[in-house]
């Protein structure tokens, strides 16, 4: 299992060319049917994880149904002057009645161009890759039922002070 959060996301970050509270965030899924490793060095885009084949195959591309990418709402960042972090929060995501795959993890990706259609420019914000196999954060969803996907007590990540 390998999460996290590309470099150069990072950079983007402190360019300010991303801001968790305002720009289009989103979820995908993807599913287990082609063995993935989160690299945060190669991994930019969602085009570079989702691609269907080298990568990793998106839940509904191949095997599973009732799928579709979900908005992340009410994203906030704060200050956790008490344990010396910034904390990205938002609502948990429901994905409502998957069926036929195992879930291997998600994106939380930054929209550009207000659509999916050009994920070649579409910069990853957070990798969760949670294969199920490991019996992980992931449920695996029964025929036709809603999963939600749960974020941590701290948020979707921290980022502390060195």
């Amino acid at each position: 299992m390998a999460n996290g959060t590309p470099t150069a996301t990072l950079a983007d970050y402190l360019r300010g060319n991303i801001d968790l509270e305002t720009d289009t965030l989103r979820v995908a899924l993807f599913n287990d049917s082609t063995a993935y490793t989160f690299d945060p060095a190669a991994h930019e885009f969602v085009s570079d994880v989702l691609d269907g084949g080298t990568t990793a195959q998106e839940f509904g591309g191949g095997s599973g149904t009732g799928y579709s990418r979900q908005d992340l709402a009410n994203a906030s960042v704060t200050a956790n002057d008490t344990d010396t972090r910034a904390d990205f929060d938002a609502d948990d995501v429901t994905f409502a009645a998957l069926n036929n795959a195992t879930i291997q993890g998600a994106i939380v990706y930054k929209q550009v161009g207000g659509d999916d259609t050009t994920p070649g420019d579409d910069p990853i914000v957070q990798v969760y890759d949670d294969d199920q196999a490991d019996a992980g954060d992931f449920p695996i969803p029964a025929n036709g039922s809603d999963i939600q996907i749960q974020w941590g007590a701290e948020g979707i990540f921290s980022v502390d002070t060195v």
